[in-house]
């Protein structure tokens, strides 16, 4: 497994088609894949938005290649409101993976009028193909290589993809925040997943994490 990082600058962004984006959308991160098309021509995500300052909901329909289908959930944020929502995709940038097949762009993907980073997991040669498709696009970023012996990895041992999938999800969304910034159920739909499958997934992530704990102060 490899990761590799790609990062553009918010100049070289408003020099393309992502400006329309980035005139209504502020952030935008990439939380979950719930489903492709048949066609390959369409992705359906999970994102974590603010909008820009006066945009609507309804600015948003004017972006060629996003549609909002459905606004989850929102919170105020020390940043501004934030929006769950799940998001409709065509761009040909976002469904290049789904013809490379061992390789993905992965959640913590943020686009915004700070620039982009674009993580991208996979096979050595699925990331390279991906890469090469983004410089293809665009050749002004950064590229930054991790590879799976690093320590960011390591933290992942022991979990499958759903459950550490499932791990960033609740923490993105503030499901272990005191209080709790939402609910079960609205993991669950995030993620595209039963209530039960999502618990199923929470308690192994628990029962890992108490693990590696007492592990780490020798008990």
């Amino acid at each position: 497994m490899r990761e590799i990082r790609l990062r553009y600058g918010a100049d070289v962004l408003l020099g393309t088609e992502f400006v329309q984006q980035l005139n209504r959308i502020e952030e935008f991160e990439l939380l979950n894949t719930l489903g492709r098309s048949d066609a390959n021509d369409a992705v359906t995500v999970m994102v974590r938005l603010r909008l820009a300052p006066d945009a609507t909901f309804e600015d948003i329909d004017d972006i060629a290649w996003l549609k909002i289908e459905e606004v989850v959930r929102s919170e105020a944020t020390q940043s501004g409101e934030a929006h769950y929502a799940i998001v409709r995709f065509t761009h040909p940038l976002v469904t290049i993976p789904l013809e490379v097949g061992d390789a993905i762009i992965s959640p913590g993907t943020r686009i915004g009028r700070r620039g982009a980073e674009i993580i991208l997991r996979g096979s050595s040669d699925g990331c390279q193909a991906l890469v090469a498709a983004f410089r293809l696009w665009n050749d002004r970023c950064t590229i930054a290589v991790v590879r799976s012996g690093d320590a960011d990895h390591d933290a992942d041992a022991g979990l499958t993809p759903q459950q550490v999938e499932a791990a960033r999800l609740a923490w993105s969304m503030g499901y272990f925040d005191v209080p709790r910034g939402c609910a079960l159920s609205d993991i669950a739909k995030a993620a595209g997943v039963s209530n039960a499958t999502i618990s199923g997934h929470l308690r192994e992530v628990d029962r890992i994490a108490h693990r590696r704990l007492l592990d780490w102060i020798g008990e």
